[in-house]
């Protein structure tokens, strides 16, 4: 077995005042099996900076990667490129008493993007494998398109998924645009 550059798990009491650095790639593998079902072989790199900050810890990074997408268009398999910056701060919070709650007010309207999230974590030690898995997964798109500007001009559209094992009627198409639901009851199986 390989010996891992980089812990999955780090403990954050252990680390220096000035922080630490660390590297994770598919080449290093230690978080592979973390993000397989995500990123299948495609290549990653990782780098996060740890450092205290008083009673919490500032977590630092960039992540690059890419997805096996199909385009939500013409059903053409791409790779979408990732690559996320991030900015956390992580608060060790002792676990609630019987009886205890927290409440605060939702003002998302107060969000600001260019300040840090903060994460709450029930104890000092930070799961990589299970960070890292959560920003490539928030970062693949609702809607994946092949290129940009597909939605106005894709040329694979015709090309793309051949569906016959289904059969719309004609005078049918123009009110899938209106009530793309409706069309359901009237679609039949070629059998």
């Amino acid at each position: 077995m390989k010996k891992r550059l980089n812990p999955t798990h780090i403990v954050l009491k252990e680390l220096p005042p000035e922080g630490r650095e660390y590297d994770y790639s598919r080449e290093s593998g230690e978080l592979t099996d973390d993000l397989k079902e995500l990123i299948d072989d495609n290549d990653y790199s990782i780098r996060l900076t740890v450092r205290p900050i008083g009673n919490a810890y500032d977590l630092q990074g960039e992540l690059k990667t890419s997805l096996d997408l199909q385009c939500s268009l013409c059903a053409i398999d791409f790779k979408y490129p990732v690559t996320q910056k991030f900015q956390e701060v992580l608060v060790i919070e002792t676990p609630l008493d019987k009886g205890d709650q927290h409440t605060k007010a939702n003002h998302s309207s107060e969000w600001d993007p260019s300040q840090p999230e903060g994460i709450y974590l029930e104890a000092p030690v930070l799961n990589v494998g299970d960070f890292v898995h959560e920003i490539v997964a928030i970062a693949e798109p609702m809607r994946p398109l092949g290129r940009p500007g597909c939605e106005e001009a894709c040329e694979n559209r015709k090309d793309g998924v051949q569906r016959d094992w289904l059969s719309v009627d004609p005078k049918d198409a123009k009110s899938i645009r209106n009530q793309p639901f409706a069309i359901l009851e009237k679609m039949k199986l070629k059998s």
